[in-house]
C-alpha cells in the first residue's frame, strides 16, 4: 500500500500511463516498437511537467491535498531530483530526430503560455481542464507526427478521454457543473469507440473503452478523490493491447 501511494503521490501512475499509451498508438499508426529513446522523452518530460507543477502549486497557494502535502515535505529532494532528470533529458535529446525535437520545442512553448495563462483561466469555468487534455494529447501524437503519420479520430479520443478523467475529478474537487461534462462525454466516447473498432481494430476499442469503464466506475460506485489514482493507472491499459499481441 506504501508503495502505492508513492507511486501516485510521485505522479509515476501518470508517467507509465502516458508511455503505455503512446506505444500503443505508434504501434496502431507506425507499426513496430516505438524507439525507447523517444518513451523516455516522454516519460521523463511528463514527469518534470508534474513534479514541477506541484511545487508551482505549493508556492502559490497552502497545500490542501496529500499529494501536495508530499511534495511540500520533500521539496529539497524533489527539486534537486528535478534537476537531474533535466539532465538526463537533455542526454537523451541527441538520441531523437530533429523533427519530434522541433515540436518538441514548439508544444513546450505552448506549455510555458498555458502556464502563465492559468493564473487567469482559475477564473473562468472550463479552460484548464480543456487545454490540459489538448497539451497531453499532443505529447503522446508528437513521435507518430514526426515520422507523418497521424489519425484525427484517435487524437480526438485521446483528448476526449483526459478530459473525461479531469472532468470527474475537478467535480469531485468541489466544481459540482463538471458533473454534466463527465456525464455527456460518455456518449461521445461510446460513438467514437464505435468509430475506432470500425477504422483500426476492437482491441485497440476494448483498451480504450477499459479506460472510460474505470472513471465511470468511479463515478457511479465510488465518487471520491481517494479514487484517483486507479483513474491514472485506468491509462495502462494500452498494456491489454501488447499482451494480447504476444499471443
Amino acid at each position: 500500500m506504501r508503495f502505492l501511494r508513492f507511486f501516485h503521490f510521485s505522479s509515476l501512475d501518470v508517467v507509465f500511463g502516458a508511455v503505455a499509451m503512446q506505444a500503443m498508438l505508434w504501434k496502431v499508426m507506425v507499426g513496430g516498437i516505438q524507439p525507447w529513446s523517444e518513451q523516455m522523452v516522454l516519460g521523463i518530460s511528463v514527469w518534470i511537467f508534474y513534479l514541477v507543477d506541484r511545487q508551482v502549486d505549493n508556492l502559490v497557494n497552502q497545500p490542501t491535498d496529500p499529494i501536495h502535502f508530499f511534495h511540500q515535505r520533500f521539496y529539497m529532494l524533489i527539486r534537486s531530483f528535478i534537476l537531474f532528470l533535466l539532465l538526463v533529458l537533455g542526454y537523451l535529446l541527441s538520441c531523437i530526430s530533429g523533427e519530434l525535437i522541433y515540436l518538441g520545442i514548439c508544444l513546450s512553448i505552448c506549455m510555458v503560455l498555458y502556464g502563465v495563462a492559468i493564473r487567469y483561466w482559475d477564473r473562468v469555468w472550463l479552460p484548464k481542464e480543456f487545454f490540459t487534455s489538448i497539451l497531453y494529447a499532443c505529447g503522446l501524437f508528437l513521435p507518430s507526427l514526426a515520422v507523418g503519420q497521424f489519425s484525427w479520430l484517435l487524437f480526438i479520443d485521446v483528448f476526449f478521454l483526459a478530459f473525461m478523467n479531469l472532468s470527474l475529478f475537478t467535480w469531485l474537487e468541489g466544481k459540482a457543473d463538471f458533473r454534466f461534462v463527465f456525464y455527456w462525454l460518455q456518449w461521445i466516447l461510446v460513438g467514437l469507440l464505435g468509430c475506432i473498432a470500425w477504422q483500426f481494430s476492437w482491441e485497440l476499442a476494448l483498451c480504450l473503452a477499459i479506460i472510460q469503464g474505470i472513471h465511470v466506475g468511479i463515478y457511479y460506485f465510488s465518487p471520491n478523490l481517494q479514487r484517483r489514482w486507479v483513474g491514472e493507472l485506468a491509462f495502462l491499459s494500452p498494456l491489454v493491447y501488447f499482451v494480447y499481441e504476444l499471443f
